[in-house]
């Protein structure tokens, strides 16, 4: 009979727990959402790491300046080029290279890249944007479970200066497998990825903060 009480005893303590620990039905979509938010600014991170330090190599090893940054808009100006980039390739090139190369020229000032350098650095950049192309794709689905509809709204921001980075990445690529690489075009197509990277970034990080604002309980 002792045995019987005590196996009760237990079961009811342990039924305790589980009822306190049982999740709501929405904690598993914002704990994925929560997840895949951090691994993508680690992902924003990286990337932007890995072109400011191929920067700081053409600046240092070429003598080429590191331009200024753009200023960061929640939308950059730039997303008509992703629309049209298709149908209006010279409308592509303009927001890069406004004036033409003289690659030449500037190999003959500057020197050329170093192409294991450069195809390093392509990889690297490439690698990153798709992990947070992967991670704002999970990161919409579910905002969309939850019905978060400003989540959407800056989500979408996000996905549009991704695709301003990931075609100014196409380009360096591209460039990068020129047989001369020319440093001072190399800079600039840099410059490009990074200022969209750095619009999504700042947009991430809003999204990031009204996240940790909403898991705060009342009254905080």
């Amino acid at each position: 009979m002792r045995s019987v009480r005590v196996a009760l005893l237990i079961g009811l303590c342990l039924a305790s727990i589980v009822a306190h620990a049982a999740p709501d039905a929405g904690a598993k979509a914002r704990g994925s959402y929560s997840f895949y938010g951090s691994s993508s600014h680690n992902a924003y991170s990286s990337a932007r790491s890995h072109v400011e330090s191929y920067q700081g190599y053409l600046r240092d090893t070429h003598g080429v300046a590191v331009p200024a940054h753009a200023e960061a808009h929640s939308t950059l100006p730039a997303p008509a080029v992703v629309v049209e980039r298709a149908e209006a390739p010279v409308t592509r090139v303009a927001t890069v290279t406004p004036a033409p190369i003289d690659v030449g020229a500037e190999i003959a000032a500057h020197g050329v890249v170093d192409p294991e350098v450069a195809r390093e650095v392509s990889d690297a950049i490439g690698d990153d944007i798709e992990r947070i192309q992967r991670h704002v794709k999970r990161m919409l689905q579910h905002a969309e479970e939850l019905g978060d509809k400003e989540a959407l709204l800056i989500l979408a921001s996000i996905e549009k200066n991704l695709g301003v980075a990931r075609r100014g990445h196409a380009d360096l690529h591209e460039h990068h497998a020129e047989e001369s690489i020319a440093p001072k075009t190399a800079m600039a197509l840099a410059q490009s990825v990074n200022d969209a990277l750095r619009a999504a970034h700042a947009d991430h990080d809003k999204l990031m903060k009204r996240l940790h604002e909403a898991d705060e309980p009342a009254g905080k």
